[in-house]
């Protein structure tokens, strides 16, 4: 039979949700559940803990508006002033919400409720089974025993012997536990005495806590508490743990601190032996318009270096209106050592600049608007005063669009700009390239003329001529054709020649200064280019012809490219007369030949290549060559080599190999074969269960440009749905380019 909620029986809605307090639980232990941290970054997915099935999938809240209380049972007794009884298959349903039990009473009277034997609870959140339960709906109080409780869409899981409800916001968990892990022996649990939670303030206290793996305790405290809900709590967060060849044990033990819903800050304590203690300090607040971010680093006299140490940084940014924003990003350090001594990686110790900033911005349809200021703090010491880059204050920067008739469009490129140096000539650049288009596109085929004018005024301090120009008229010719095939294996191939022609007349621009202009990195992108150099105060002449071909092999089905190759060069029609300072005259015929290539012959395997050959000199100027391999059963490898004559020849190699299901080598070799010596070295192991991992890795890698080295070992715990051990390694394979997803 089955029956409404009715006047008569008066089981409310209630006694669903808060009559089953493991259900409170739910949101401590789905905070638990974090993604996996990229450190510990396998490829193939962890085998599952839990046997499929039984984690319930997270669902959808349904406990308001018209949602009416549903109860079933096979029978039903309502004596006179005697417990009304619902008895045989069980089930009551509330939205969201479902009830199954044997037998339950119902005291009129009490107005308590009974189950004397087995139930099983699920909703969106939780799903959990308990031996017998008894809840007084008066007082909000009860208690639920030998409870055992999945959380929905994770494989967090554990068991409370009892749970007891002291009102309506309080209740209690004796010998609590939690894992991720199956349920029988698992590999990690977390344990607590009891466990009080208060639901009015959204905190939960936990005594005698201890975390134990394969039953061994890692971690004990007598007291700790915790989050309840999503509002964030003040306490400690995992350590971080360190050790290196130079500076000994590296010790961080973060703090949190929740000032308010919008606002908080974390303050971490760093011990390092060989130096001393140092404070970090995060703050951060968020507003409908603002959003900032302050840190400072602080070490006091530090040992080794023998001064104070100080790392300081601004993040803000802020929307002043519909199609405006501010930004700025502030950074200072205590001295050009800073990162060198106190970073973790290799890339810490290649920093040259600090670059601080303020901008403005406004973008609309058809216009963007910038108006910015920065500065640069020098941090290696082999920069000269005549080399340090110039501070802009400001730069303002334009750029406009304007559609006219007959596919004609005018666009407008325009910078102004303070320079300012302690050292040179110092001074105000005003740079104005305003150009016509013409587009003819067509299905197969394009045509895009353009006209323009470049005109770059100075207004200088320190030079013999305080005013200064340049005005040269600029003009181009892009034009290609599409051709497309199919074939015999349903693949579509493409044919698509393109030509493009500039022409700058030559002025002589010696005489200009050079505030922030460097001659562009060479690449197929530049073959397309009105401008050599990366600023206006050098604009290359120019009677040149570039060709280039490209050809795609793209899937029938999916339309993904299988195989791509590009090649182009540069015919010039007369000598490279503009140059920088120092730099004579280039009177090749023709650019170096630029290829590139991308071949993905199979979804687990990407293949790139590129490569610049010297025609006239009979050599290769620039290569670069990357595979990479990843599978479903979690191997992993990268290679890269790159050269660039007189300057760079390194190979990169990477791997991770799973020796047993559970088990990885990892490695990498960063080899440089011009300085031939290796500039990182790594090798650990990494082990991987359904429901934690473990990573070891030392490493070996130049730390500073006099090639000094510095060792250093990384431990990560990981407890998959409950967090991290440890200081974190780098990610293998982060920098790798995405082909293989």
């Amino acid at each position: 039979m089955r029956t409404r909620g009715t006047d008569a029986l008066r089981l409310p809605e209630s006694f669903i949700g808060a009559g089953l307090a493991l259900l409170i639980c739910s949101p401590i232990l789905a905070q638990m559940e974090s993604p996996r941290p990229a450190s510990i970054d396998s490829v193939a997915p962890p085998e599952s803990c839990i046997a499929p099935g039984t984690v319930p999938r997270r669902g959808e809240l349904a406990r308001e508006g018209p949602v009416v209380l549903d109860i079933s049972a096979r029978s039903l007794s309502a004596p006179p002033d005697q417990p009304v009884t619902f008895s045989g298959d069980v089930r009551v349903r509330f939205g969201d919400q479902q009830l199954d039990t044997d037998e339950l009473f119902y005291d009129r009277q009490s107005n308590v409720i009974d189950l004397p034997g087995r139930l099983l609870y699920r909703d969106a959140f939780i799903s959990l089974e308990a031996a017998n339960a008894r809840y007084d709906m008066g007082a909000s109080t009860g208690e639920f025993a030998e409870a055992r409780y999945h959380i929905a869409g994770a494989e967090g899981a554990g068991h409370a012997t009892s749970v007891v409800m002291l009102g309506p916001d309080q209740a209690r968990l004796d010998d609590f536990d939690f894992t991720t892990c199956g349920l029988v022996n698992p590999d990690w649990q977390l344990k607590a005495r009891q466990v009080d939670l208060d639901l009015d303030r959204g905190q939960g206290t936990a005594r005698h806590a201890r975390l134990e793996l394969r039953g061994v305790p890692l971690l004990y405290t007598p007291w700790m508490s915790f989050p309840l809900d999503d509002r964030r709590k003040s306490g400690f967060l995992y350590p971080r743990i360190g050790l290196s060849s130079d500076d000994g044990l590296d010790l961080t033990i973060p703090w949190y601190w929740n000032i308010a819903p919008n606002q908080d800050a974390t303050f971490s304590p760093r011990f390092i032996y060989n130096r001393g203690t140092m404070l970090g300090t995060e703050y951060r607040f968020l507003t409908r318009r603002q959003a900032g971010r302050i840190n400072v680093e602080v070490l006091p006299d530090d040992d080794r270096y023998g001064d104070d140490r100080y790392f300081a940084r601004l993040e803000y940014n802020a929307r002043l209106a519909r199609n405006w924003r501010a930004r700025a990003d502030l950074r200072r350090a205590s001295d050009e050592d800073y990162f060198l001594d106190l970073g973790n990686n290799l890339a810490d110790s290649t920093v040259q600049f600090l670059r601080s900033l303020a901008m403005v911005s406004g973008i609309g349809q058809l216009w963007s608007v910038s108006i910015l200021a920065d500065l640069i703090q020098v941090l290696d010491d082999s920069v000269p005063p005549r080399r340090e880059p110039y501070r802009r204050l400001p730069r303002i920067e334009f750029v406009g669009e304007l559609p006219l008739t007959w596919n004609f469009r005018g666009q407008l490129d325009s910078e102004l700009v303070h320079f300012e140096r302690d050292v040179g000539i110092t001074g105000t650049r005003l740079d104005l390239y305003p150009r016509l288009v013409f587009d003819l596109l067509r299905p197969g085929w394009f045509v895009r003329p353009s006209v323009g004018v470049r005109s770059t005024t100075y207004n200088l301090n320190g030079a013999e001529e305080s005013t200064q120009s340049r005005t040269l008229p600029i003009a181009s010719l892009d034009a290609g054709l599409v051709f497309e095939r199919e074939t015999a294996g349903r693949r579509i191939q493409t044919l698509e020649p393109r030509l493009f022609y500039l022409y700058v007349p030559f002025e002589e621009q010696d005489e200009l200064p050079v505030f922030d202009t460097r001659e562009l990195t060479f690449g197929f992108s530049q073959l397309f280019h009105h401008n050599r150099f990366t600023g206006p105060d050098r604009q290359s002449d120019a009677n040149q012809l570039t060709v280039a071909l490209t050809s795609r092999l793209l899937d029938g089905a999916d339309g993904r490219s299988v195989f791509d190759l590009s090649v182009g060069q540069i015919f010039y029609g007369r000598d490279l007369k503009v140059q920088l300072p120092n730099v004579p005259e280039d009177d090749r015929p023709v650019s170096a030949t630029v290829a590139e290539a991308q071949w993905r012959p199979a979804r687990n395997i990407a293949v790139s290549a590129g490569l610049q050959y010297d025609t006239e000199k009979d050599d290769i100027d620039v290569g670069a060559f990357g595979l990479q391999y990843r599978d479903r059963h979690g191997r992993q490898a990268a290679l890269g080599y790159r050269f660039r004559r007189d300057r760079v020849d390194q190979a990169d190699v990477r791997l991770r190999y799973p020796v047993t299901g559970n088990l990885n080598l990892i490695g990498r070799v960063n080899y440089s074969f011009r300085e031939d010596e290796a500039l990182e070295l790594l090798g650990g192991i990494e082990y991987e269960s359904c429901c934690w991992a473990l990573r070891l890795v030392g490493r070996e890698f130049i730390r500073d440009r006099q090639a000094e080295k510095r060792s250093a070992i990384y431990l990560e715990l990981h407890l998959k749905g409950l967090g991290s051990l440890g200081r974190r390694p780098y990610d293998l394979f982060r920098d790798q380019s995405s082909y293989l997803d």
